[in-house]
């Protein structure tokens, strides 16, 4: 559902006291478009703003399909596949989702890029099922890519233009969280259906590849500023519980709702890895929760108008990014 007109220009009821360093809006992408909220000095009011590059793509090549993008710091990558040309492209956003730069790659048969990440010296992408089906589009009786999930799925690191393939067994990638290089190896983890955090490491001297399945989860995400190095935690969505995980402790700890909650945002406050605060939106509440004690009293509870469906596209924006 969107917003109204009038509803965008109200402020939102607050219970609680929004923390002072929380300025910015947790954007969503739903079944409308994008909407979110913007917390700050002056309360919570309606997101009026961009579709940020995080929740591209807005639209794209006819049969094409792109990955989520992922920022480095500089720049933001995702990879966008042309099943019927039978090649992929490596491609560099700026913040208003503008592409600055396409680089294609070959591939064989009919792949679908599902997922991307950025390491120190690699793009990786995730090469999984549902495959596209040329014929299912022509006759128009099904969802192109829908299907079951056969065949083994690839993660490729690419560098200087062609990507080295590591074959991870069957199965679907349904997004990734982080990926990062450790001594001559590339640890990816990745929500695979139908809901599991699992961690493959690539040895790039022997190809040799080690599966390590961690909690279940629905979909998830890291502090941003690990993005491309080693992380220590992981914060999503296992059902109805928002989900915080510590791939160093093997510990975690939930959050039970009554609903399906939105993909959470983790939004720093200090310098140190899950120090600050989750960000989502669970039906009709945003809430804001202490990172180190989820199921503590909220920090802040932001209520809504109407309920706002689950999306598992979200993102932060700070500051003037989300004016």
């Amino acid at each position: 559902m969107v917003a109204s007109v009038r509803e965008v220009a109200e402020a939102l009821v607050v219970r609680g006291a929004l923390p002072a360093e929380l300025d910015g809006a947790l954007v969503w992408s739903g079944k409308y478009g994008v909407s979110g909220i913007h917390l700050g000095p002056d309360g919570a009011q309606w997101y009026r703003g961009r579709r940020p590059a995080a929740l591209a793509p807005a639209d794209w090549p006819a049969g094409a399909t792109m990955a989520s993008p992922v920022f480095d710091g500089e720049v933001w990558h995702t990879a966008m596949s042309h099943p019927e040309l039978g090649y992929a492209e490596h491609v560099m956003l700026d913040d208003d989702g503008e592409v600055l730069r396409a680089e294609p790659f070959p591939l064989e048969g009919a792949p679908r890029m599902r997922a991307v990440g950025v390491t120190d010296r690699f793009v990786v992408v995730v090469d999984s099922a549902p495959y596209y089906s040329r014929a299912a589009e022509l006759v128009g009786l099904r969802d192109p890519y829908s299907g079951p999930a056969t065949g083994p799925t690839r993660i490729g690191l690419l560098a200087y233009g062609r990507p080295h393939w590591f074959e991870v067994g069957e199965g679907e990638v349904l997004s990734l969280v982080n990926a990062y290089e450790d001594l001559g190896r590339v640890v990816v983890d990745a929500i695979w259906a139908p809901g599991v955090l699992r961690r493959h490491t690539l040895d790039l001297a022997t190809g040799n590849v080690r599966r390590v399945d961690l909690p279940a989860m629905d979909v998830a995400g890291v502090d941003e500023r690990m993005t491309g190095r080693r992380h220590r935690y992981v914060f999503g969505t296992a059902g109805t519980a928002i989900v915080r995980h510590d791939v160093a402790l093997g510990c975690t700890w939930r959050r039970e709702l009554d609903v399906t909650p939105s993909r959470p945002v983790f939004v720093p406050s200090g310098k140190g890895e899950g120090e600050g605060w989750v960000v989502t939106v669970a039906g009709d509440e945003l809430l804001v929760l202490d990172a180190a004690d989820l199921a503590g009293e909220p920090v802040a509870v932001v209520r809504l108008p109407f309920e706002v469906e689950a999306s598992q596209r979200t993102t932060w924006l700070t500051g003037r990014a989300s004016d």
